[in-house]
């Protein structure tokens, strides 16, 4: 039997202080809300330590599929999501939250299916063009199969609505299109539809137009569109320096909304200050950096390719859940990944560095990379 090699340390062992902090912050982001919302202040936090061991024990199981196993299973794994995806529409099916219908309701379970799509889609794009590089240079035979199979999954995103998925996939693609060795001028072209299309997907609901109004001045209404916002900034200058203390802030105590989830960097920042801010950051940066780098040096275009969707997917979220917080990007529900609470969401990032750690372990040249790490 093939002996793999261990996980990377430096990968395996950010995810693991990324899981620290989050059970620190989401139990004290919740435990005032959960008291009074379910009269028990450890509910949220006891499901929360369900789900962490459970995607651990699903990201090493991945990382010890053979990555050839991963290439054969893609299609039949793309089918199936996509199928998941139409299902969850159906009224009676799908359950309905805030007037997005996403999730499935399975044993008491709210679960997510897009969080699975992500990573499928990334395995989808790493296997085309891995298989067929010969293609790539003729739009038709090589860019148009797999804009066949994004629009398709743009087009049961927008209808959920999920205008940030489908923006944060659109935008991996076209950075593994380009690393792949699509030519510029398809992509050029591509972007020239893509950015008036999202312009008509974007001004089609009012409620983004308010939201990018409202990240633009939130001040001009502090207690309406502009809440959320202003509040969470209110965090980050709360916590200057050194933070007040884990535990004792006060943005959580029912003044910003989605505390837990999407707007738990705000929690940090306030708790912990710059100082715990920054290494937040740092620890993204030594995940992200490592992945990129083992990227960099793969010679098959498979593994590669796979490593850096998922690497992308992990990045762009990270940057824009946290760029939301801050007021510097608009504000969008995307969960930090690792640290927000969200069983779908850990999941599905869990399948993501399982990938990445596949290739590490079974790739014969990251056997090397392994022993050094």
């Amino acid at each position: 039997m093939k002996r793999l090699a261990p996980p990377d340390r430096m990968i395996f062992g950010s995810v693991l202080l990324l899981m620290v902090i989050s059970v620190i912050f989401v139990a004290s982001a919740s435990l005032s809300l959960a008291e009074v919302r379910y009269g028990d202040p450890f509910r949220i936090i006891r499901h929360w330590l369900f789900y962490l061991p459970l995607g651990l024990a699903l990201m090493m199981s991945i990382s010890r599929i053979d990555i050839i196993w991963l290439k054969a299973i893609t299609i039949p794994l793309l089918c199936i999501t996509l199928l998941v995806m139409v299902m969850v529409l159906i009224p009676g099916m799908g359950k309905e939250i805030n007037g997005a219908q996403r999730w499935f309701s399975i044993f008491g379970l709210t679960l997510q299916p897009v969080e699975l799509l992500k990573p499928v889609v990334v395995l989808y794009l790493a296997y085309y063009m891995a298989t067929f590089p010969d293609r790539l240079s003729h739009f038709s035979s090589g860019l148009a199969p797999m804009l066949v199979v994004l629009g398709a999954v743009m087009t049961l995103l927008l209808l959920q609505p999920d205008f940030g998925s489908a923006v944060l996939l659109a935008t991996v693609c076209l950075a593994m299109w380009f690393v792949g060795g699509v030519p510029i001028r398809h992509l050029l072209g591509l972007l020239l539809t893509f950015v008036p299309l999202g312009a008509v997907a974007l001004i089609a609901e009012p409620y983004r137009v308010k939201r990018l109004f409202s990240f633009l001045d939130p001040w001009a209404d502090p207690f309406g569109s502009g809440y959320q916002l202003v509040q969470s900034v209110i965090a980050f200058g709360a916590g200057g320096l050194y933070g007040t203390g884990i535990g004792q802030g006060v943005q959580k105590l029912f003044y910003l909304p989605e505390v837990f989830t999407d707007f738990i960097a705000a929690v940090l920042a306030e708790e912990l200050g710059l100082a715990g801010t920054l290494l937040l950051i740092t620890i993204f940066a030594v995940l992200l950096g490592r992945a990129l780098w083992l990227s960099m040096h793969l010679d098959d275009m498979f593994p590669r390719l796979l490593t850096l969707g998922c690497t992308l997917l992990l990045g762009i979220s990270f940057i824009i859940n946290l760029g939301a917080t801050m007021g510097i990007l608009p504000t969008k529900g995307m969960p930090m990944p690792f640290v927000s609470y969200g069983g779908s969401a850990l999941l599905g990032n869990c399948v993501l560095v399982g990938m990445i750690l596949a290739i590490q372990r079974h790739h014969p040249q990251n056997m090397r990379l392994g022993d050094e790490s």
